[in-house]
């Protein structure tokens, strides 16, 4: 079996497992670390199911189908993603290739100017829309080039000819984030290490902290951010956020916000111009509307001190609760992205751990409000 390189947390009765090889994390109890310790030490199944059957007190064949099982996904974890394995082997030809533009567009984002080609309207949807209102008609030359095309049905993206990640069809979701995090190297003069991580949320603040609001798609993560908005509250990024190591700081990214037709009756009372913004279709079923989220000043960072997990339920008027850290953080590692390092999960581990989080579920806007600007407040 090829040597498994992870890093361990102990979080109340359970083990955080995060596997180095895919960046992927899993959570393991007894008596599975058991086994899973013995099994990355490189002791025979075999051994460890006798000791496991007896350890137990169970039969030897479940002890081995047990052992067996999670060594089995103990390698599954450990592999890295298929789009990894493509650009390792075809990096050569990935370099030089070329591809004809389906289009081209230049973008001015904090006094830089970056250009993007998509070789199809499919990678265009990726980007354009939430950029567009950033588009530089008559730019100076872009020292910043961005590509994104498909080489044998895998989708690329090169950085000023440099290969910066390779994803299947069935792994195309990873593709914005990690368009996301080459930009916001470049715009914030950081490099990967600088960041703690990145997470599929609204970065909302008051000036002096940051709360994060996430949810899953559908579930008014958008919507309740604009509305903040509109009550005063700058929106520092929407749906992607990134946090430096070091001071915990949400930085912004100035890329509009998606506002799905079912919110549109709303939010225009508040924003007139959503009233004559095209409606974008995103796939089946699924038309949006852009909102520039104005958050274009560079020095807009502060600290992140709460996470609310979010969801509009028209059966429930209101509620807030507060969650441990050891039941949020389960929630937490299904939409966030920590860079690829032994040191920074070990940071990641130490800080996500010591923060609040909250479950907020409402139908009445107003009293969640009210209740987010107590949580604001309350320094």
């Amino acid at each position: 079996m090829q040597n498994i390189l992870f890093v361990k947390k102990k979080v109340g009765e359970s083990y955080l497992i995060w596997f180095q090889n895919s960046n992927l994390f899993f959570y393991l109890q007894e008596p599975a670390w058991y086994v899973f310790n013995r099994i990355v030490n490189r002791h025979k199944v075999e051994t460890i199911a006798e000791k496991f059957a007896a350890r137990y007190s169970v039969s030897y064949d479940e002890s081995l189908t047990f052992v067996t099982d999670i060594r089995k996904k103990a390698e599954e974890m450990n592999l890295p993603f298929s789009g990894k394995r493509y650009f390792e082997t075809h990096k050569k030809e990935i370099i030089q290739h070329s591809f004809k533009p389906y289009s081209e567009h230049c973008y001015s984002m904090f006094n830089k100017v970056v250009k993007f080609s998509f070789e199809t309207l499919e990678l265009e949807r990726f980007i354009h829309p939430m950029a567009e209102h950033l588009k530089a008609e008559h730019p100076p030359e872009a020292k910043f080039l961005f590509e994104l095309f498909t080489h044998n049905g895998t989708i690329i993206l090169r950085v000023n000819n440099v290969l910066k990640g390779s994803w299947t069809k069935n792994e195309s979701e990873f593709v914005k984030g990690r368009v996301f995090v080459e930009l916001i190297n470049i715009l914030h003069n950081k490099t990967e290490a600088d960041w703690l991580m990145t997470v599929h949320a609204s970065a909302i603040s008051n000036g002096k902290k940051t709360i994060l609001f996430s949810a899953s798609p559908g579930s008014g993560k958008t919507t309740f951010a604009a509305l903040l908005k509109a009550n005063g509250y700058q929106i520092i990024s929407d749906d992607f956020v990134p946090i430096e190591q070091n001071s915990f700081n949400a930085y912004p990214l100035p890329l509009a916000m998606s506002v799905k037709e079912g919110s549109v009756d709303l939010l225009k009372n508040y924003f007139p111009e959503l009233k004559t913004a095209p409606s974008v279709d995103m796939g089946p079923k699924k038309k949006v509307r852009y909102l520039p989220v104005g958050n274009e000043i560079i020095e807009m960072t502060f600290p992140v001190n709460e996470f609310i997990f979010i969801k509009y339920d028209k059966t429930v008027d209101f509620r807030l609760e507060k969650i441990e850290p050891v039941e949020a953080l389960k929630t937490l590692l299904d939409e966030a992205w920590i860079p690829a390092s032994p040191k920074n999960i070990e940071v990641f581990l130490e800080k996500i751990l010591n923060i609040s989080y909250y479950s907020l579920t409402y139908s009445d806007n107003q009293k969640a409000l009210n209740a987010i600007t107590g949580l604001f407040n309350n320094d």
